[in-house]
């Protein structure tokens, strides 16, 4: 008894560990691909949930799926309504990606109200350039210089001008430096907050509270992603502003010291373009980056709250700026060589003369966003008409707004009739129109009603 008890003993510890190996092959190999995967075959509802049951059994999962909601927007519309087929997969629950006319092209969660961490900072340089000279000098108290978290490295009793201390706030996210800043223009830090509201307000920021410059506070610290959009594209405007916050790293000499900062925001070294803006990072808003970059001219802004981890907010980050590269840019919607119509010249009876675009016109557009239609406007020709002349326009417009115009011109010269030839052509209208006919040809348009964009490049 006691022997056969132990032989099956044996068997069972030495078949447990082969039977997770293949459990962990399983798991590996369906994450690679080798086996199907019922997740992306199921529908949209269906999928999210064993998409969700996969990312709670392994990290590698989660990361690798990230997330994709139905009510995710793509140009206003909830992705369950739309036509788009690839969606960004990211992991924050309140993010967006827009153009720099503040155009949001994706969306999820933009006006849920989180904290946002040190990102609270581009308000209080916003405020601090608006309201003091960049070579003020400021006076860093005690309480300054043991404002706890990320530090600029300020000591008690050092005077350093404002400029200095905005590198060391937006740079090295100093907290210490975002405090000094506030007791230097404001007085104090309290009346500091009331005018960063106050701004806030101005700016249309409906959904946003700041308690603090710094964004350690805890209660009542709130915005939106849209709010965010918001200020951080008007921050963007100021220059000193925008130099600041583009620096990989920077060197300032505060009482003699030399002080070496390195920006937080590691999206410097993922993507080619980025000129800013500011990372934020505590237990309460999780991990935040606001982002713009420049891309083949164009710019383009990301708002991130509440990435589960540091390297998440970079990835949903580059998830974002990819996709919008794709699905916003340069389009050409008509050249010189393009014949639009051939316009009637009803002095005559079989005359018309071709009408094209004078220059080529081209525009920054989303192609998810909806068709865009051409509308073309000729007048009614009498008389003589020279070439390059204008006779008419065209119109394109994308959800009732209006993207671009261009003027139309004659492609061709042609006299008004003579006297006697006048005469003749008005006899022969006479005849004609006894049977119905006008007696001249009709104008014929072949730019279609409907621009047609193409997905994607």
């Amino acid at each position: 008894m006691g022997t056969c008890y132990h032989k099956t003993m044996m068997k069972k510890k030495s078949t447990w560990p082969i039977l997770r190996l293949l459990l962990a092959l399983l798991i590996v190999a369906g994450g690679f691909g080798f086996i199907p995967n019922p997740a992306l075959q199921a529908p949209l509802g269906q999928g999210e949930q064993q998409i969700d049951w996969l990312a709670r059994q392994s990290p590698f999962l989660s990361t690798a799926y990230a997330d994709q909601q139905a009510t995710d927007l793509v140009a206003g519309t909830p992705l369950a309504d739309s036509p788009v087929s690839d969606a960004p997969n990211i992991t924050s629950p309140s993010a967006l990606v827009a153009t720099a006319d503040g155009t949001i092209l994706w969306e999820r969660g933009g006006l849920i109200q989180r904290p946002m961490a040190s990102t609270t900072k581009i308000m209080t340089a916003v405020v601090a350039l608006e309201h003091a000279s960049l070579d003020m000098q400021c006076t860093v108290t005690m309480g300054a210089a043991n404002t706890d978290g990320s530090s600029a490295w300020i000591m008690q009793g050092d005077v350093a001008s404002l400029y200095d201390l905005l590198v060391g706030l937006m740079v090295n996210s100093g907290n210490d430096a975002a405090v000094a800043i506030a007791e230097n223009v404001a007085g104090d830090v309290f009346t500091f907050v009331d005018m960063m509201n106050t701004k806030a307000q101005e700016l249309g920021m409906k959904n946003t509270h700041f308690v603090d410059p710094n964004g350690l506070g805890e209660d009542g610290l709130h915005s939106t992603a849209e709010d965010y959009l918001i200020l951080t594209r008007y921050a963007m405007r100021n220059e000193t502003f925008r130099s600041i916050v583009c620096m990989h790293d920077a060197t300032v000499y505060i009482n003699g010291r030399q002080i070496d900062y390195f920006s937080t925001n590691k999206l410097f070294y993922r993507m080619d373009g980025v000129i800013g803006v500011k990372t934020g990072t505590n237990y309460m808003a999780d991990n935040c980056l606001v982002a713009c970059i420049d891309h083949d001219g164009m710019l383009f802004y990301t708002v991130v709250f509440g990435a589960p981890s540091d390297e998440a907010r970079y990835d949903d980050t580059v998830r974002l700026f990819e996709w919008a590269f794709y699905h916003y840019r340069h389009v050409e919607l008509i050249n010189s060589n393009t014949l639009v119509a051939d316009l009637a010249l009803k002095s005559w009876p079989n005359e018309t003369v071709p009408v094209r675009a004078p220059h080529p016109v081209a525009i920054s557009v989303f192609d998810y966003g909806g068709p865009i239609l051409q509308e073309v406007e000729l007048a009614d020709w009498e008389g003589s008409i020279s070439r390059g002349q204008k006779v008419g326009r065209i119109i394109w417009s994308q959800n009732g707004e209006v993207l671009a115009t261009s003027d139309l011109v004659a492609d061709a010269a042609r006299n008004a009739p003579t006297f006697w030839e006048n005469i003749s052509i008005k006899w022969d209208r006479f005849v004609k129109g006894i049977g119905g006919n006008p007696g001249y040809s009709e104008t014929k348009v072949y730019l279609p009603g409907t621009f047609e964009i193409p997905i994607g490049f």
